[in-house]
C-alpha cells in the first residue's frame, strides 16, 4: 500500500500533492513498471482522503501516461522506458529526470559547447541525405493541390451560425479596460528611451523577464530571459529557428498535423518530412528511418487529433535528440494554458536536461490573432549562436506592444484574465458535448481529447464520406473539417467512424443549441 504524509501538501492541494508523490515514486522506480497501484478507494482510506483526491491524482496521472487505467482491472504504472533497455538513452534521460531535481531545473548538456557550434556552423550542415531515404522532400510544390494543407477561404455559408474550424476569433471576452490602463501606464511611466529607443534583438528585457517567471509557476521552467527571443508571432520564430540550425538540415512534422505549419517550412525551402503517428505522438520507428535533425512537435495537446505525448513516449524522444548534436526538437505549445481539468501536463522543455528542445509559444489564443506576440526559449547551447546569426535583427514586435504585455503579465491581469477565459471555454466545451449527447445525434456520436484544450475529435457513427458530411454541415451554417483533412501521406485510419476536427474557441455559448440543431439536420 502506498504511505504519504497528507499533512506536508504545503501549498499545494491534496490531489496535486498526492500526484506528484506517486509521479516521483514511478519515476525513481520505487513503484515498479506494471506494479498494480491500490484502488482508488483503498487508497483514500489508507490516506485518510476523500475518493474526490485519489481520482483527480490518478487521472492527471493517466493523462501524462505514468500510469494507465485497464477496465475492470485497475491502475498499473507505466512503463517509461519501453522494452526494458534499462541502459539505453531514455532510461538515463529518466534517472537524470528523477535524480533528486524539480521537473523543469538544470539544462546541463550532454555535449560540449564547441562541438555544438562546429556541428551547427560546419560539417553537419552539409550532411548527405541518408541512404535509402525515401520520405517527401521539398514541400513547396507539393501543398498547392493539398486541400489539407491550405487554411479555409472564404464564407462557409450565406449564414454561419457557427464557425467550428478554429479560424474564428473569439469576441467579447478580451479585458479591453486592463490592457488599456497598463498601456496608459507604459506611456505615462516608461521612458522616453525605452519606448523608441533600439530594442535588443531578443526583444525587451522586462517582457523577457515578465515571461521567465510566467513559465516558471506556469509550466515548471526555470529559463533565464537570456534565452528567451520575442518575434511578431510564430510563424517568424519558425523562420528563425531554420535560419539558426540552417536550411541544409532535414525537418520533419507530424502527420496529421497543421497544415499552415508545413507550408512555413516548405516556404523556408528545407527539406521536409511527415512523420505518422500512433496513439501515443510520432512513432519512433518511423522518425529514425526519416532521419531528421529537427521534429516539430506538439506533445502537450497535438493538432488535430488532441492527443497528449505519454510521458514514455517523451524519454524516448529526448533520448533520441540526445543522441546527436545536431538534433533538435521544436515544442510547439500553442494552447497550453487552456488545459480544461486538472494540472497543465509539464512541457517537454521542463523535463529536457540535455538543452536539446527549443520550446515556442504566442500570445494568440490568449489575446487574440490581432497580438502578433509570440515568443521561443532557446537551449543555452544556442544562445551564442544566435548572436552570431541572428543578432543583427531587429526585435519584430514594437516596444509599446511588449511593455504593455509586460506591465500585464506582472500585474497579475494576465493570469487571471487566462483563469476568467479558461472558465469561459469549459462552459462551452460542456455546453456543446452535452447537447450533442443529449440530441437525436447522441447514440452515434464519440469525443477525443475533451479537456485537453481548445479542440477536440468527434466521430459520427454514418456511412457516408468526412468531405460529404462537412458539405452537409455548410448547408446548414456550421463550418466544420474532416480529420482527413490533416493528412499529408499516413492514411487516415484509427478510432470508429468519420472524424471531425471541432474546435470550440470562437463560439458563443448562445450558438451552441442553434449548432446542435443544424448538425442534427444536417446528418439526421
Amino acid at each position: 500500500m502506498l504511505t504519504y504524509d497528507m499533512t506536508q501538501h504545503g501549498d499545494y492541494s491534496l490531489y496535486e500533492y498526492l500526484y506528484l508523490c506517486v509521479r516521483a515514486d514511478i519515476e525513481a522506480g520505487v513503484i515498479a513498471p506494471n506494479q498494480k497501484l491500490p484502488s482508488k478507494r483503498a487508497l483514500a482510506q489508507n490516506l485518510g482522503v476523500s475518493l474526490v483526491t485519489v481520482e483527480g491524482a490518478y487521472t492527471q496521472l493517466v493523462a501524462e501516461g505514468y500510469v494507465r487505467s485497464e477496465p475492470r482491472r485497475g491502475f498499473y504504472a507505466a512503463d517509461l522506458v519501453p522494452g526494458g533497455a534499462a541502459d539505453g538513452g531514455a532510461a538515463r534521460l529518466l534517472r537524470s529526470a528523477a535524480g533528486g531535481r524539480v521537473l523543469g531545473r538544470g539544462t546541463a548538456s550532454l555535449f560540449g559547447e564547441s562541438e555544438l557550434q562546429t556541428a551547427i556552423s560546419g560539417s553537419a550542415r552539409s550532411r548527405e541525405a541518408a541512404p535509402g531515404f525515401t520520405g517527401d522532400s521539398r514541400v513547396g510544390g507539393m501543398l498547392s493541390g493539398f486541400g489539407g494543407g491550405a487554411e479555409p477561404e472564404g464564407d462557409f455559408a450565406p449564414t454561419l451560425i457557427a464557425d467550428l474550424t478554429g479560424s474564428a476569433a473569439a469576441t467579447g471576452v478580451f479585458p479591453y479596460a486592463q490592457w488599456a490602463k497598463n498601456m496608459r501606464s507604459v506611456l505615462s511611466q516608461e521612458t522616453e528611451e525605452s519606448l523608441v529607443g533600439q530594442l535588443d534583438s531578443r526583444g525587451s528585457l522586462r517582457l523577457r523577464r515578465a515571461i521567465a517567471r510566467y513559465l516558471q509557476g506556469a509550466r515548471g521552467m526555470a529559463v533565464s530571459p537570456s534565452q528567451i527571443v520575442v518575434g511578431a508571432g510564430a510563424q517568424t520564430l519558425y523562420g528563425m529557428i531554420v535560419q539558426l540550425l540552417g536550411r541544409s538540415l532535414r525537418y520533419a512534422v507530424e502527420d496529421p498535423g497543421y497544415g499552415r505549419l508545413s507550408r512555413i517550412y516548405g516556404a523556408n525551402d528545407v527539406e521536409l518530412v511527415h512523420l505518422p503517428m500512433d496513439g501515443d505522438g510520432v512513432r519512433m520507428d518511423a522518425l529514425r528511418k526519416a532521419d531528421p535533425n529537427v521534429v516539430h512537435l506538439m506533445p502537450s495537446h497535438q493538432f488535430p487529433t488532441g492527443r497528449v505525448y505519454p510521458v514514455s513516449r517523451r524519454y524516448e524522444l529526448l533520448a533520441w535528440a540526445a543522441e546527436d548534436p545536431v538534433r533538435f526538437i521544436v515544442e510547439d505549445d500553442f494552447d497550453c494554458e487552456f488545459r480544461l481539468a486538472g494540472r497543465p501536463i509539464p512541457s517537454l522543455a521542463s523535463v529536457d536536461t540535455m538543452g536539446r528542445v527549443i520550446y515556442a509559444n504566442t500570445f494568440t489564443k490568449s489575446l487574440g490573432p490581432a497580438f502578433r506576440i509570440g515568443y521561443m526559449v532557446l537551449p543555452p547551447e544556442l544562445n551564442q549562436a544566435f548572436d552570431e546569426y541572428l543578432g543583427f535583427y531587429s526585435c519584430t514586435v514594437g516596444a509599446l506592444d511588449q511593455l504593455t504585455l509586460a506591465h500585464f503579465i506582472e500585474s497579475g491581469e494576465y493570469e487571471r484574465h487566462v483563469s476568467r477565459l479558461r472558465s469561459h471555454y469549459r462552459k462551452v466545451q460542456d455546453a456543446l458535448v452535452g447537447a450533442l449527447r443529449g440530441g437525436s445525434l447522441g447514440p452515434r456520436v464519440s469525443f477525443e481529447g475533451l479537456d485537453a484544450g481548445l479542440h477536440f475529435v468527434l466521430r459520427l457513427q454514418d456511412p457516408r464520406g468526412e468531405d460529404e458530411l462537412v458539405s452537409l454541415a455548410r448547408e446548414r451554417g456550421v463550418a466544420m473539417r474532416g480529420l482527413g483533412d490533416f493528412f499529408f501521406g499516413s492514411a487516415a485510419a484509427g478510432g470508429d467512424g468519420r472524424a471531425f476536427l471541432v474546435s470550440f474557441s470562437g463560439l458563443h455559448a448562445d450558438a451552441v443549441e442553434p449548432a446542435v440543431r443544424a448538425l442534427e439536420e444536417a446528418w439526421g
